[in-house]
């Protein structure tokens, strides 16, 4: 099934741009967020839960169905856990709640199934386009929009991400398309000087936090941008959207920030500063150097992106610059913050990527209308097709319409009639079996005899994997 939703995928994009060569915007945009969101699902119909993050997602998930206002990855603290540890823990505050809460609701509605995790990441991934397209009409025009969108659509990481195929999976996703949004509000907030627009804006950004905490508070910057270019000489109008955008983001991000400092103290203040660690400690072998996310840009967004980012600022930005700063800031501030932390991962950077493809946009536009002579005219418009191409070229190779994956884990059938008050030892995939069986712990290793001891004594059932 996942192949016919690639291949139709894929081939809705020269559908969009026929739309958009004839003039018909609307449907345009239509057909790439058909496009867009069938590239997501057919990754998303993977048959396993994947073997970074999205497991753990997952069980969490699985567990606020019950109880929302308790993240727990062991559901129950009378067996064996490690307190504060995000892959052997009780309670999980490893990320906020917004994306857990919808993986949550999904499963809740559609039943125990990896697809059933990726459902709202896709969904949502698809609609920012929506939200992308909007905001490059709004900076620049409809051309520049239309191929923003498009590369959104197509971009390969961010299909990984919402299909659970990568680290940090759907609590990314949710953060980038709530981002995308805030700033949508704002760069409405900061045209129109229109308060309702700041508070939109700011309920979003809470919003974003609640789904990747610190790195949504890009919105700040990014507004404040738009609010100095927008309106020069309204200093005081622009303190008032400001401070409205920023105290509707505390009225929603505070209430959660404060309740799992009352309730769970410990694992909050572990959670808080394993997030810190990423800047001076090299966690799980993820240090990198701090050329890493530049190194990244040819392979994430094809090699003729970083070429197209110099002339965006050399050109379009040197001659406009407060025009085109908070794009720029939109890209920048996280390329460069994240650079300074000892530990990268790709997805780290992801809350760029509509800045990225803006100036892809941009350069597109302005290369498909470059050259006065026939070789100028062909080297340009060879450009325009590379900037095309390439990222495609990176979106097949995630996607893998033809390839097949083997299983990576077997739970038995059997292991679904064990009684709740289960726990399984020796057992290769314990988050995976605790996700789809009622058995309330499992463990790769064996127990010590006392802890099997405590357990049985307390009424619980203790069985090996292999039996």
């Amino acid at each position: 099934m996942a192949l016919p939703l690639l291949l139709l995928g894929y081939a809705l994009l020269p559908a969009a741009w026929w739309l958009h060569r004839n003039a018909r915007s609307n449907a345009a945009v239509a057909v790439l967020v058909a496009s867009a969101f069938l590239l997501r699902l057919g990754p998303s119909l993977d048959s396993e839960l994947h073997e970074w993050d999205e497991r753990y997602h997952a069980l969490v998930a699985k567990h606020l169905i019950h109880e929302p206002l308790e993240p727990k990855l062991y559901a129950d603290a009378n067996t064996p856990h490690t307190a504060g540890s995000w892959a052997h823990g009780h309670i999980w505050l490893n990320k906020p709640p917004l994306s857990l809460w919808c993986i949550a609701t999904s499963l809740k509605c559609f039943g125990h199934h990896p697809w059933a995790v990726r459902v709202p990441s896709a969904v949502l991934g698809s609609l920012a386009l929506f939200l992308l397209y909007g905001l490059g009409r709004s900076l620049f025009n409809e051309r520049v929009a239309f191929w923003a969108a498009l590369l959104f659509a197509i971009n390969g990481h961010l299909i990984e991400l919402a299909s659970g195929r990568t680290s940090n999976d759907h609590p990314d996703t949710f953060l980038l398309c709530l981002v995308l949004a805030s700033l949508f509000a704002a760069e409405r907030m900061a045209r129109l000087s229109s308060l309702p627009s700041a508070m939109l804006s700011g309920v979003l950004l809470g919003l974003a936090f609640l789904s990747k905490s610190w790195p949504s508070l890009i919105v700040l910057p990014v507004a404040l941008a738009w609010l100095v270019g927008y309106r020069p000489g309204s200093a005081g109008r622009a303190a008032l959207l400001l401070i409205a955008l920023v105290t509707s983001a505390v009225l929603i991000a505070l209430p959660w920030t404060l309740y799992v400092q009352h309730a769970f103290p410990t694992v909050a203040e572990a959670a808080s500063a394993s997030h810190w660690q990423h800047f001076t400690h090299d966690l799980e072998e993820h240090g990198r150097p701090w050329y890493y996310y530049w190194a990244q840009l040819p392979m994430l967004h094809g090699e003729l992106v970083p070429l197209a980012i110099l002339l965006f600022l050399a050109g379009p930005f040197r001659k406009d610059p407060a025009r085109h700063a908070p794009v720029v800031l939109w890209w920048l501030v996280p390329y460069l913050v994240f650079s300074l932390a000892v530990t990268k991962m790709p997805a780290y950077v992801v809350i760029a990527v509509p800045a990225i493809c803006l100036m892809a946009g941009v350069m597109i536009e302005h290369w498909w209308q470059q050259g006065l002579g026939s070789f100028s005219m062909i080297a340009a418009r060879t450009g325009v097709v590379l900037l095309v191409l390439l990222p495609l070229r990176f979106s097949l190779d995630r996607t893998a319409p033809l390839g097949r994956n083997s299983p990576r884990y077997t739970i038995p059938g059997t292991w679904s009639q064990v009684e709740p008050r289960t726990v399984v030892t020796n057992c290769p995939w314990p988050i995976e079996l605790m996700f789809y069986t009622p058995v309330v712990a499992a463990y790769e290793h064996d127990l010590s005899p006392d802890q099997k001891a405590e357990l049985i004594a307390n009424g619980y059932a203790v069985r090996s994997f292999q039996e």
